[in-house]
């Protein structure tokens, strides 16, 4: 009789141990652990059983659609352009089809990596007005080709114009290309329309051609915003950056490859980092919380008169591109600098000693000194990496 009881209990162990007890759990709390899965992740659970069928659609409030590992390797294709095309198509699809089932009312992460130019505006236009519909915080079109910002799309995606609608009008998630926001003298403008301009923090634009009038929309209407990044744009109508005042309290700006960016003006801002490419006029007043800089594509002797003596000296990271043909540049103190990172291009049998010595001796306290030597014009031997870091005779003695 033990026996059979102890059997018994055997069994019911081994039964209980076997049920589905996750399921029991409140529907609140398994889409809270679902949040944490990344989307793709998330969607499997769909599989679980019928009471799992729908639980990703309300969990997914971060929506990260990454694409670009299936284009590794992509400029090596020969058949490129036909595989390329039937990859966007494949992830055009995808986006589309998670975006019909998702049932959240609120997202906290829109991103989309992946190249895509032109053909695919419309969609692309579509999921936009889906984010801020939902009040996204934060936004990220990363549309590069090959990933990299200086290879340039032929045919970019144009980022649409931005217009406030009235609270009355039309929820923004039903707007479309006939819609009343679009420009009625002009059936080729796009329009996104906002009501709630307090959501999104981060905006995050790569590859992606933008006007300055678009810009300066989200830098004045978006007053929590605390990171803009434009990466790769051609636009010609982005000439000039100003961003002025506290609000928004943007603390991390970066400017990078845009062709026909010819000035950047920062005001009275809290502005923390700022990171920049080929600019022409660079004007930054009252920023007194600057403290991390990154810069190439402008020469050192430029550099330096741009940021002012006042600003190096409270610069604690400060990050570099330079050409070793500037040999004798005249460095202030950067007495409160904790990181210096120097990539120093390097051409024929330039010496970059003296250039090296000079921001050494300038950032003596610093606590992190990166080099990067890249050559320029082929292939160094051991020999003669050595030869240009030996200072030359003139100096010597």
């Amino acid at each position: 009789m033990a026996g059979l009881r102890s059997e018994f209990q055997l069994r019911k162990v081994a039964e209980s141990e076997q049920s589905d007890r996750i399921s029991l759990l409140p529907t609140e709390i398994l889409v809270h652990i679902l949040s944490f899965l990344k989307l793709k992740e998330m969607a499997r659970t769909s599989l679980v059983s019928k009471h799992w069928v729908e639980l990703w659609m309300f969990a997914a409030v971060g929506l990260d659609f990454d694409g670009s590992k299936v284009l590794v390797g992509l400029a090596t294709r020969k058949n490129e352009k036909s595989f390329l095309k039937k990859k966007r198509c494949q992830f055009v699809e995808w986006v589309n089809k998670v975006l019909q089932l998702h049932k959240a009312m609120v997202i906290d992460e829109f991103r989309i990596c992946f190249e895509l130019d032109k053909s695919s505006q419309r969609d692309i236009d579509e999921w936009l007005r889906f984010a801020f519909a939902r009040g996204v915080q934060r936004l990220q079109l990363d549309l590069l080709k090959y990933g990299c910002p200086s290879h340039e799309i032929s045919k970019p995606y144009i980022f649409p114009s931005c217009q406030i609608l009235n609270q009355d009008s039309d929820n923004i998630s039903s707007i479309s290309e006939e819609s009343p926001t679009t420009d009625v003298h002009d059936k080729g403008t796009r329009t996104l329309a906002f009501t709630d301009f307090k959501s999104l923090t981060s905006l995050v634009l790569e590859g992606v051609n933008v006007t300055g009038e678009t810009l300066s929309f989200f830098l004045n209407k978006f007053h929590f915003l605390e990171r803009l990044i434009v990466s790769g744009s051609s636009s010609r109508d982005l000439s000039s950056v100003v961003v002025c005042g506290s609000s928004p309290p943007l603390k991390y700006l970066e400017l990078t490859y845009c062709r026909y960016l010819k000035s950047i003006t920062v005001r009275d801002s809290c502005l923390v980092s700022l990171k920049f490419t080929r600019v022409g006029d660079l004007v930054l007043e009252n920023v007194p919380m600057l403290v991390d800089v990154w810069v190439c594509g402008v020469s050192v002797s430029r550099v330096i008169p741009l940021l002012s003596c006042s600003l190096l000296s409270r610069l604690e990271v400060l990050d570099l591109y330079v050409m070793g043909e500037e040999t004798f540049v005249q460095v202030p103190q950067l007495s409160a600098l904790k990181e210096l990172v120097l990539h120093v291009c390097a051409h024929e049998d330039d010496s970059i000693i003296h250039l090296i010595h000079s921001f050494m001796r300038s950032s003596s306290k610093s606590e992190k000194f990166v080099l990067e030597l890249i050559w320029v014009g082929g292939f160094r031997s051991e020999r003669e990496i050595e030869k240009v870091f030996k200072p030359s005779s003139s100096s010597a003695s």
